[in-house]
């Protein structure tokens, strides 16, 4: 999204009384993965490849929220640190996919201990 939907968004979610956001989901952007093998197959990235641009699209969402919304930050969750960064850019939970996969039921223990 544009940083002018970005507001948009996040109006439309107050104005209607949503009771919280997912934020973010997958990309179609390739520039991350290019020249790896599979880059050009079809359908959104998830995990590492978003994680920066994610927790960048919360820390914007929650400053136009202000707190009126609990932000569900998504997208690249690997890791504690991961996590941390989810919440600190303004998520009150996280919610992992890819790293669930790739670290198993492990990780999630993990984020739950330290956080």
């Amino acid at each position: 999204m544009s940083e002018e939907e970005l507001v948009q968004v996040a109006d439309a979610l107050v104005r209607h009384g949503i009771d919280g956001v997912i934020a973010t989901n997958t990309t179609l952007d390739r520039t991350l993965v290019d020249g790896m093998p599979h880059a050009h197959e079809m359908g959104g990235l998830s995990g590492r490849p978003v994680q920066t641009k994610s927790t960048e699209v919360i820390r914007r969402l929650h400053q136009e929220l202000n707190g009126k919304l609990p932000i569900i930050g998504v997208g690249g969750v690997d890791s504690v640190i991961a996590a941390r960064e989810k919440m600190m850019a303004g998520a009150e939970l996280v919610q992992v996919y890819s790293g669930f996969i790739y670290h198993g039921p492990r990780l999630v223990k993990d984020i739950v201990r330290n956080i």
